[in-house]
């Protein structure tokens, strides 16, 4: 009895280590990459195409560039009725599985945000799309080519992405009332605005910003406040989406106002340059951080990247005239 004992111990510990095998590796997904929020994820390989009578995308658009810590908006245009989307990384087992809603327009749109771990480090991979409809087929899968793009995650770090070709501004105004932005890009206390992209629509489409405190950082008690601003359309008619992170200790916080992520949009009437918005943005979200988790940071690595200054240089010339 006591050797059958033994051996059931030991295939509980050889099953329950499968599983927890299995969990893990499902989780790469997540941990690695990315998550969706409200998305469902599978444990399971992509799934393949249906075939005949299958749905068809018409189009899937989303950023080339991301950044640890940072989010993607990806665009899927379709004529078919979608009952789900499925979203995965090419070459990674697991999925998401996401419910968009029905809708009744002849050709819908669908903008799903992908959050991107603070802990992603793959420098190219490709994303999957792929669409099912009412009767469970399933489309052939979409792919949108990524990069990571170096910037600093740090203690605390706020991320701005959208999903059009022009120059969207990231603000983080400190308790103090510095406001780091493409035109202070560094405050007293270290905050730093590491990714300045399209700054005067010089286009470089990475379409994300991000402000990041080093190692050598102090973060302030008290009230913080994001803005977004539009600063130029660059020839852009469309509205733009637009989607903030704010992060602490590797986490999503909670704010007092708006909401983490923070989802929005800006219509290129609202531009700085050539509109009616105003230069300095307007706030999406406020959060707190309290006196007992603010101070100096230990340990954490920022990573500068390399925007040549004189473009900033010739954005403050321009406003100057």
């Amino acid at each position: 009895m006591k050797k059958i004992a033994i051996v059931f111990a030991v295939l509980i510990l050889v099953v329950m280590s499968c599983k927890k095998d299995k969990e893990d590796k499902g989780s790469v997904l997540q941990t690695s990459y990315f998550t969706i929020e409200n998305a469902t994820l599978v444990q399971e390989s992509f799934p393949a195409a249906s075939g005949s009578n299958a749905p068809q995308i018409g189009s899937v658009y989303g950023n080339n560039s991301v950044l640890a810590g940072g989010s993607n908006p990806v665009t899927i245009s379709t004529d078919a009725a979608v009952k789900e989307i499925l979203i995965g990384v090419e070459g990674q087992k697991g999925y998401y599985k996401f419910n968009p809603g029905t809708k009744k327009a002849a050709t819908q749109t669908y903008l799903i945000y992908l959050l991107f771990s603070q802990k992603f480090v793959v420098k190219d991979f490709n994303i999957i799309i792929a669409i099912v409809n009412s009767n469970g087929l399933i489309s052939e899968p979409e792919i949108i080519s990524v990069s990571q793009v170096e910037a600093g995650t740090g203690k605390l770090q706020v991320s701005c992405s959208w999903d059009k070709s022009n120059d969207l501004d990231l603000h983080l105004i400190e308790p103090n009332g510095f406001d780091v932005n493409w035109d202070d890009d560094q405050s007293p206390n270290g905050g730093f605005l590491d990714v300045d992209s399209n700054p005067i629509c010089y286009i470089d489409n990475i379409n994300n910003e991000n402000v990041t405190y080093s190692g050598t950082a102090k973060i302030e008690s008290g009230k913080y406040k994001v803005k977004i601003s539009l600063f130029s359309g660059c020839e852009i008619a469309d509205v733009t989406n637009y989607v903030v992170t704010v992060r602490y200790n590797g986490a999503l916080i909670t704010p007092v106002t708006g909401k983490n992520p923070y989802y929005g949009k800006v219509a290129a009437s609202h531009a700085y340059i050539g509109g009616d918005g105003p230069r300095g943005g307007d706030v999406v979200m406020e959060f707190n951080i309290s006196s007992n988790k603010s101070g100096n940071i230990q340990s954490q690595e920022m990573i500068q990247f390399g925007y040549p200054k004189k473009v900033n240089i010739a954005k403050r010339a321009m406003l100057s005239k």
